[in-house]
Order: structure tokens, then sequence, then C-alpha cells
């Protein structure tokens, strides 16, 4: 914040013209008299790329809409304009867009001018992998309101989401009610799942456990809510948290006096989720966001706002997004408010940049490549 500040009082708005002119008018002024001291110059040089054009903001804008030849088509008029201003941020913003559009034979000659402008090696141009995504395939998110009244109508919609795969992700995130009968319909279902060998990956953990806790109460021995124990004990078994689901099972056996539910050891020949692959990876501390993110796939903010929540310091790594789009920027901007600076975003590309620079994104979180 305080960089922009500084970049705004002590950018000039006048033109090399102007500078020679007042040169030959009036005697030089020394350093000491202009008002401003050589560290506050030198945030200027080193932040002048991070100034957005109208013209650049307009651009990423297109681009988050979805129309990329409309924004290349402006970026191309942009580049006579600025030719020799030495303007970094539009020239990788419009390779970007010609990468995205698979336009070579145009990538080819703007990189030409690049480095006639630069002098420098300009960005490589990337063949496009067909690699196949089946993320929508094998996600189900659950409304806000599961009872008694529309519980059949969503679990006829999830039994068919898990007869198309053999790995499922259910996220949870929105649910802000439940009742009896629907935690006890649940339940069946995803039991019998396991039984068939089919894996769930659970979103929305902390939001439902949240929900399920504060309706149950040890000893508090109300047959109604033993359903709504089951099920977050069951939650534990799907996560693979031994611990809190024996836990659980414990003041689930001294509240009602019965015995406790067992443990049941994982599959583990049970197929791996292969089409999740924005799970984090631990061992890296990152999460890798496999694709564009996008208000029609609601299961990648569903990852990374669990994957944030889980994290105390997390990186987002965007290599293989392509575009955000203003709704999902918007999602985006007010998971990095609840956790202000402490979240890293790396490896994305300008346009997106573009459209956080807008959002006031990076003003919440640290770049990196």
């Amino acid at each position: 914040m305080a960089f922009s500040f500084i970049r705004k009082i002590i950018a000039p708005n006048t033109s090399s013209n102007t500078t020679l002119e007042n040169e030959s008018d009036t005697p030089p002024i020394v350093a000491e008299e202009s008002g401003f001291d050589l560290n506050q110059l030198s945030i200027e040089v080193i932040d002048n790329d991070s100034l957005l054009t109208p013209i650049q903001e307009e651009v990423a804008m297109l681009h988050a809409n979805g129309q990329s030849i409309a924004a290349a088509e402006i970026l191309h008029s942009e580049l006579k304009k600025i030719a020799g201003l030495h303007q970094t941020e539009a020239w990788l913003m419009l390779f970007e867009l010609l990468q995205q559009n698979n336009d070579k034979q145009q990538f080819d000659k703007v990189a030409l001018l690049f480095v006639l402008e630069f002098e420098k090696t300009p960005p490589t141009w990337h063949q496009h992998s067909a690699k196949a995504s089946s993320e929508a395939q094998n996600y189900y998110q659950f409304p806000a309101i599961l009872n008694h009244n529309n519980i059949d109508k969503v679990l006829i919609t999830f039994h068919a989401a898990l007869q198309t795969c053999s790995s499922l992700r259910i996220d949870m995130a929105k649910i802000k009610e439940i009742d009896t009968i629907a935690a006890a319909e649940l339940l069946a279902v995803w039991q019998r799942s396991v039984k068939k060998g089919i894996r769930l990956q659970l979103l929305g953990n902390h939001e439902i456990e949240t929900l399920l806790r504060s309706r149950i109460q040890t000893s508090r021995a109300i047959p109604a809510e033993a359903p709504l124990w089951l099920l977050l004990i069951e939650l534990q078994q799907i996560q693979g948290l031994q611990d809190e689901f024996e836990n659980l099972a414990v003041d689930y056996a001294i509240t009602f006096e019965v015995s406790p539910p067992s443990w049941i050891e994982p599959n583990k020949h049970a197929a791996p989720i292969s089409a999740a692959p924005i799970e984090p990876v631990k061992k890296q501390d990152r999460l890798y966001i496999e694709s564009d993110i996008l208000n029609t796939k609601p299961e990648q903010i569903a990852a990374i706002r669990d994957y944030i929540q889980q994290s105390e310091f997390p990186v987002l790594d965007f290599s293989n997004v392509r575009r955000v789009d203003f709704d999902s920027a918007g999602q985006l901007l007010g998971l990095c408010m609840d956790k202000p600076q402490q979240i890293t975003l790396c490896n994305a590309n300008a346009l997106v940049v573009a459209l956080f620079r807008i959002m006031g994104i990076t003003e919440l979180v640290t770049l990196s490549s």
C-alpha cells in the first residue's frame, strides 16, 4: 500500500519534451530542493511496472470475461502507441493472450518486436498439452439446506454422481441447516458407497463439522440427535482421522450408553482420486491449481478455501491457471482478506495478476514466481 501511495505522489505527469523546455528556461535544480529523497525516487522506478493503464485494465477485464480475442486486438494497437517506452506489462499480457489463443504466428512476430524493444530474450512458446480434465464429473456440492423436505431429491442427484466415478469430492461448505432425517439418510448412502469401494474426499469439512458440533452435546441423550453424532463420526472416518474418530465415538457411547462405532481401516486397494489434482501437495507445502478458476467450477474455490483455512501460510500455485473470472476473483479477495499478508500467490500469468491488481488482491498477498 505504501509503495502505491508514494508512487502516485511523486510520479510527474509531464512528458520528456516539457522537461527539456524547462531546462532551457531555468537553471538546474539540485536534488535537495526537489522535496523528494532518493529512496522515494527509487521506489517509483522499481514499482513502475505495477501501474496499469486504462487499456491494460480493460484488457484484463475482457480476458476475465472470456473475451481473449478482443483483448488481444486491443493490445496489438496499444503496442504501436507505447513503442520505445519499455512498458513490459502490456507486452507480457499480449504474449499470454496469443499463447492462450494458440496464435503462434502472431506470437513469433511480437517476439521479434520484443527483442528490438528490450534487447533481451522474449517469453518462449509452449505447446498446448491435450490433458483431459474430469473435475466436473467427480465433484458434488450439497445445497445450503438439507431436511426432510428435500433430502430425497438431493440424494437422487448425489447417488447419480456416485455412479459415474470410483471417487468423488463432496463439497459441504454451503450447508447451513441439516435435520435428523437428512443426516440419517445421508449417512446411509455414504456407508453404502464406502462398502462399494468408492472413495470420498471431503471439502468444506470445517463448516459441516462446526454445524454438527453445534447440534450435539456429550451426556445429552436425545435420540433425535443420534444421527447427527453418527454423521459427524463418519466424517472423521472419511478423512482418515482415527484419533478424532475414536474420541468422538467414546463420547457418543457415553452419551447414549451403547457400544462405540468401530474404526474401519481404509481400503488400501481403492482407486486413487485421479481427478483431484487440486488437492494440496503437502510435501512441497503448496496447492497446485490445475485449471481455470471460474464460477462454473465451484470445486476450485472450495478446494482453495479449505486449503487456506487449514494452512498457516498458504501458497497457491497458479502455473496451470490461464483465466480467473470476475466472480471467482471476488471470492478469492474475500479469502485473502481473512488472512492478509499470509497468502502467497506464485506463477500467476500477467493477465491474472492484472485482474488481481484491479481487485486489490495484490495488496493483501505476496506475489512470487
